[in-house]
């Protein structure tokens, strides 16, 4: 439930929060921290165990329909990357591990890797393209570092978060190369 709480406070900073950079920077880091839970609420919302609605970019999309909350869309996408990059490495992909669609139900072991592995990268993907649009560049490197921190913090304590961090940096490092 701390998800929600999160969530709650984010959008609350994004209406009524004001223009600021520090607000946007605490806007974003508010909802990573959310969006590394929110996949965990399939249970309590009566979905299957990684239901594809909420292991996916859908939060992150639903986020950008107001303008207002982009930075919420922007923290979510880094969050919801983080959840998903450590789903990436679970200790068997089978039956709970598995994505499951609404009526369907598992798409099975190698459609669950692609799925996870494809949103997780359009979850990040989407978040630093949103950021960008939103935040100069010195606030923009503000809420990269606190997302980093909240992500890295995330991921160490996550199964299969300590492999999900060594993938991302690379990638990170690669990107910057």
């Amino acid at each position: 439930m701390a998800a929600s709480l999160f969530l709650l406070v984010a959008v609350v900073l994004a209406f009524a929060g004001g223009s600021g950079p520090w607000v946007l920077i605490a806007t974003v880091a508010v909802a990573t921290a959310a969006g590394t839970k929110l996949p965990d609420l399939d249970t309590p919302l009566q979905l299957q165990h990684r239901s594809a609605l909420i292991h996916s970019i859908l939060p992150f999309y639903v986020a950008l329909f107001d303008i207002r909350t982009w930075g919420v869309a922007a923290g979510l996408g880094f969050g919801v990357g983080f959840h998903l990059a450590a789903d990436l490495f679970p200790g068997t992909m089978r039956g709970f591990a598995t994505i499951k669609l609404p009526i369907w139900g598992s798409i099975g072991v190698l459609p669950s890797y692609l799925w996870i592995a494809i949103n997780a990268a359009a979850n990040l993907a989407g978040a630093l393209i949103v950021l960008e649009w939103i935040a100069a560049d010195r606030v923009a490197a503000c809420a990269l570092a606190a997302t980093g921190v909240l992500g890295a913090s995330y991921l160490l304590r996550a199964q299969g978060g300590l492999y999900a961090l060594a993938v991302i940096v690379g990638i990170g490092w690669l990107i910057i190369r």
